[in-house]
């Protein structure tokens, strides 16, 4: 059995702690566990058991798998990907599971570890920031949305986003833009459909439904060329 990992990770003033480990020979897998305040949000498991069936145990291999998978966790977090609503931690389904060690490498986005370098030449924070450092070169869309007044159940609603790059800051025209009310007593219902002008920017104007019981949200989603994003904010009663 290799030795794991732990890192703490700071995203929007809570701290996550990813935990990846290997789990032996008699469970040939490396899993990874994403802990809040003790509770676990989200687990992933990869089996190398195709690494043992072609014989000796290739530790370097496994080591490098267990790197990649730890900093996927990471990655993840510092996106969002466990960011609730309500602005605490959304808790998540367990994460796929079991692939093979092959084909679970090969799938990742992230990239593997350096050419002519094995596992052992760098410490895991040092993997870890090269990973992200490469990230911010890599363009993303950016969205910030302005929310004028208070969204309120029954009264007109109005807001306004701008789209751009992450890297070169440059707007981002004809992004599209869906605005849909969700609700625990009725059905989702689309109430603004847009694409971003010239300078990134749009402004949806919709009206929200009257809600006498249960919660609703209004959930924005901005999807381009560059990549998809999505917000929801809380409907408030009348």
């Amino acid at each position: 059995m290799i030795t794991g990992y732990n890192t703490d990770v700071k995203h929007k003033n809570r701290v996550f702690h990813v935990q990846t480990e290997d789990k032996g020979e008699g469970n040939p897998c490396v899993e990874s566990l994403v802990y809040v305040g003790g509770e676990i949000l989200a687990t992933r498991r990869v089996s190398y058991a195709e690494l043992l069936e072609k014989g000796a145990k290739d530790d370097a291999a496994i080591q490098e798998l267990m790197e990649q998978q730890h900093r996927e966790m990471i990655a993840a977090i510092q996106k969002g990907k466990f960011d609730g609503s309500n602005g605490g931690a959304r808790v998540r389904e367990k994460a796929a599971d079991a692939a093979p060690a092959a084909e679970a490498t090969a799938a990742s986005a992230p990239p593997a570890v350096a050419a002519g370098k094995t596992a052992g030449d760098r410490t895991l924070d040092q993997v870890i920031l090269d990973y992200l450092a490469s990230e911010l070169t890599h363009e993303q869309l950016e969205v910030a949305v302005s929310v004028p007044t208070d969204l309120v159940a029954g009264r007109p609603a109005q807001l306004r986003l701008k789209a751009q790059s992450s890297v070169s800051r440059q707007p981002v025209a004809g992004a599209s833009v869906q605005v849909r009310i969700l609700s625990t007593v009725g059905k989702p219902a689309m109430a603004f459909q847009g694409k971003t002008a010239a300078d990134g920017g749009c402004t949806a104007a919709f009206s929200l439904p009257a809600l006498r019981d249960g919660t609703a949200a209004v959930v924005v989603r901005v999807v381009s060329p560059m990549g998809s994003t999505e917000f929801k904010y809380p409907v408030k009663k009348a």
